[in-house]
């Protein structure tokens, strides 16, 4: 088994044909088609198959895929660490976000990213909690920001807790809801959320019930999160926000606060690092930023 070989399984599996896989790689079709023949005798299966979607991985051939990915983004990473050893200031680095994570002082940290490694290709990758532990297992991801209200629970690797911010419930500026003071008011409201849990709705069920109300008639989970941005901003929809992001960017400001005798519990934004393995440089310098803009360390020496 060679790398060029598990270079050639990721290629196909990402561009879904043998010719997509040469050009990626500059190199030839018939390249290709000989290290995947050289690859699946070395197993003795196919890892292959041709379907209406293109070539993609059988069983056997995800299984090696998944692994692949890790040994030659491991690989990938080393390479440009030495290099930038030697300095070098270009590189990649992939970060994982959720939604709400990505408001949490990710653009300011990217802008001080920026004046450090003006030369590293960076890719923000929006993903709900089981795809980000997924590509983090599996290290399509250099690290991960998400924004949950109790420690996520990893495959592998480490969780940090970096900030915690306070979270209200909010509507949107002129809507129908905007003036409610009681969850009384709010019982016929749409509520809406992203937790893929039912933990979301029980809190707002029992939040209902300790007040000796019943509970909103609606209570709409939205796995799509532009779906859920665009009926939060549009519709006469409650949910929860973070108060930082009312404050602090241009969509929060269109919403309002509501003036509630209660307060969801605070969000906390965690660092997620892979498993088993060092941060590039780059990406401990992005975590250096992300903690100089929520203030919870001193700046180490780069």
């Amino acid at each position: 088994m060679k790398i060029q070989q598990l270079r050639a399984l990721v290629a196909i599996a990402s561009s879904g044909s043998i010719n997509g896989a040469a050009k990626a790689l500059h190199v030839t079709q018939p390249a290709v088609t000989k290290a995947m023949q050289e690859l699946e005798a070395d197993f003795g299966v196919r890892l292959l198959e041709r379907n209406p979607r293109g070539v993609v991985p059988t069983a056997e051939g995800e299984v090696l895929l998944r692994r692949a990915k890790t040994v030659v983004r491991e690989l990938e990473r080393a390479q440009e660490e030495m290099a930038q050893i030697k300095g070098a200031r270009e590189g990649t680095l992939v970060i994982g976000i959720t939604p709400i994570a990505g408001t949490a002082g990710m653009t300011e940290a990217f802008i001080a990213f920026r004046r450090h490694w003006p030369l590293v290709k960076v890719e923000f990758r929006e993903l709900g909690f089981n795809q980000l532990n997924e590509q983090l297992r599996n290290r399509t991801l250099d690290l991960a920001f998400g924004a949950f209200s109790k420690p996520p629970t990893v495959e592998a690797g480490t969780v940090k807790e970096l900030v915690a911010f306070e979270t209200t419930f909010v509507t949107r500026a002129g809507s129908a809801y905007a003036d409610a003071a009681s969850l009384e008011a709010l019982q016929s409201a749409e509520w809406i959320h992203t937790d893929v849990t039912d933990a979301y709705p029980a809190y707002v069920e029992a939040m209902y019930r300790a007040s000796d109300l019943a509970p909103p008639l609606r209570i709409t989970r939205y796995t799509s999160f532009a779906l859920f941005y665009a009926l939060t901003f549009n519709t006469d929809a409650v949910c929860n926000w973070t108060r930082h992001s009312l404050e602090s960017t241009a969509q929060g400001r269109t919403l309002i606060a509501l003036d509630l005798p209660v307060e969801p519990p605070p969000l906390h934004l965690y660092l997620l690092s892979p498993p088993a393995a060092q941060l590039t440089r780059p990406a401990e310098y992005f975590v250096h930023c992300i903690t100089q803009t929520t203030r919870i360390s001193p700046p180490p020496t780069f």
